[in-house]
């Protein structure tokens, strides 16, 4: 599920995961994803849209403030989460990335409009839109992560055409 995802957006989920454990709740939330991608100085996220300033209490590792339990049970997403990360990679598509990075999970949280972590965003003043022509505006800024097959091309081109 995760082959597209670059090594900071998986950072981010797995953050999302210890945000949960550390929390005690029983599924990992939309506002765990967005923690998540407020954690790691490598977060295009953040440094595109500059996040920690709007949310300082969730700058850092969670270690920090909690211990971690020792045989800590895996968490599920909530469906909203599961809505992000399906939504995440729709964008990621449509912008003609095969990489998923942590500025699609963004926008994945933003296209999730009722949740929690949508809501924190849209008071900051991020929108969908906004967030698109500020990430097409950075693309070329982003990192190579590696080669991209051909065949995800000639479908991609396919399902989303100019």
């Amino acid at each position: 599920m995760f082959e597209r995802y670059t090594d900071p957006a998986k950072r981010a989920v797995y953050y999302a995961h210890v945000f949960a454990v550390v929390s005690e709740r029983p599924e990992i939330t939309t506002v765990d994803l967005l923690c998540g991608l407020l954690y790691g100085s490598d977060s295009r996220a953040h440094v595109i849209f500059p996040l920690r300033e709007h949310f300082p209490l969730y700058n850092g590792c969670p270690c920090k403030f909690a211990k971690m339990p020792e045989n800590p049970l895996p968490r599920q997403l909530t469906e909203e989460s599961k809505q992000v990360l399906a939504w995440a990679g729709v964008e990621a598509n449509e912008l003609r990335d095969y990489w998923l990075d942590t500025e699609h999970l963004l926008l994945g949280v933003l296209r999730v409009r009722q949740c929690d972590a949508a809501i924190y965003l849209m008071r900051t003043g991020l929108t969908l839109k906004t967030a698109r022509k500020t990430i097409r505006q950075n693309k070329l800024s982003r990192p190579s992560y590696g080669p991209v097959s051909r065949w995800w091309w000639i479908k991609n081109r396919l399902l989303y055409p100019i």
